[in-house]
């Protein structure tokens, strides 16, 4: 997942959801269940997703996943939704129940069909998978700005700003439900699909620290540098409700909610850098490489893939958001040092 951590031109348009999964222990004698289906890409999830769109009846439905079976592995599934247009009121939640449409793989050959009852049970049954984003890095920030000073002398008025983040890491894992669909729409060029999505916090981990450091400085009167040093602390927090997850066709967005606390001397006037841009206690992860929603998935759907920012975002080929310093004058610099793995994991019983 291209590794960047910030503000996310889509948010406000993409919603925010949640839920739970827990996981029972078999009793002792008996047979573990079976996990459920699993996720199909590379050129078998190609192959079925061409064998449906070819079926006039889809013409105008949208693909979400493509699944196989554990009970018998040339039984897949294909979910789907027909999209709602846009700000279109009066929606019933009916309308964002996924279609099944069953494929049976016999000789190279992808044709319809009637699956056996323990298959149809296994690719019927909610499905469920984990999104695992990890990761470590640092960053910095120097900023110089000058302006007249009150003597309107030489040197004018100075003020430099040093911000370093380090160390940052990281360790968030959601539980996204593909069965179960908060918003399937379009403006008649872009897609959103919302899934339902919980925050693993059990299994979740932040943790950045950066260190702040501004002088000021009225040269034209030959004054005396003040210097003053605030130190963040920033921590896996914040409500519920600030947790999301969204998939757009860019790749996948995933919010991460902190909370903050600071020490030292801090001002607000002070060009507040954060990890990664974390903003208002919720931070992003552009995804360019994982397309979990419709898309085209790796061979292995649950290899884990890595990232480094800024060269694995998706937002990086539109020159959008790819530097703190974009748009400042020559006197802003940084370095960014972020590298990250994202991976699927199945969930027991999903």
């Amino acid at each position: 997942m291209a590794v960047r951590l910030g503000r996310c031109p889509h948010a406000a348009a993409l919603g925010r959801i949640l839920l739970v999964v827990a996981a029972v222990a078999a009793l002792a004698g008996a047979a573990p269940p079976a996990l459920g289906a699993k996720l199909v890409g590379g050129g078998r999830q190609a192959a079925i997703k061409r064998a449906f769109s070819a079926h006039g009846a889809h013409k105008h439905q949208t693909v979400i996943s493509v699944r196989s079976s554990t009970v018998n592995g040339s039984w897949a599934v294909v979910e789907s939704i027909r999209l709602q247009r846009a700000g279109r009121t009066g929606a019933k939640a009916s309308n964002l129940k996924p279609a099944k449409t069953y494929y049976h793989v016999v000789g190279g050959a992808e044709r319809g069909g009637n699956p056996p009852g323990p298959v149809r049970s296994d690719l019927s049954r909610d499905f469920r998978v984990a999104v695992l984003y990890s990761g470590s890095g640092s960053e910095t920030i120097n900023y110089t700005a000058k302006t007249l000073g009150v003597c309107q002398a030489a040197g004018g008025w100075v003020d430099q700003q040093t911000e370093a983040v380090k160390p940052m890491s990281w360790s968030v894992r959601y539980v996204v439900d593909l069965d179960s669909l908060a918003a399937a729409a379009s403006d008649g060029r872009t897609p959103v699909v919302v899934p339902a999505v919980t925050l693993d916090r059990g299994a979740s981990r932040l943790s950045a620290t950066e260190q702040t450091t501004r002088s000021t400085v009225d040269q034209s009167c030959n004054g005396t540098p003040v210097t003053t040093r605030c130190t963040t602390s920033y921590r896996l927090g914040g409500s519920a409700s600030d947790s999301w997850l969204s998939l757009i066709p860019a790749g996948l967005e995933v919010g991460i909610p902190i909370s903050k606390s600071t020490s030292g001397n801090c001002s607000p006037e002070s060009f507040t850098l954060g990890p990664s841009l974390w903003d208002s206690n919720g931070a992003t992860a552009l995804v360019g490489k994982l397309r979990l929603l419709g898309g085209s998935l790796p061979g292995n759907p649950y290899a884990g893939m890595r990232v480094v920012w800024p060269f694995s975002s998706p937002l990086v080929g539109d020159g959008v958001i790819a530097s703190p310093c974009q748009g400042n004058p020559p006197g802003c610099s940084d370095s960014m040092r972020w590298t990250g793995t994202v991976r699927l994991e199945p969930v027991g019983g999903g």
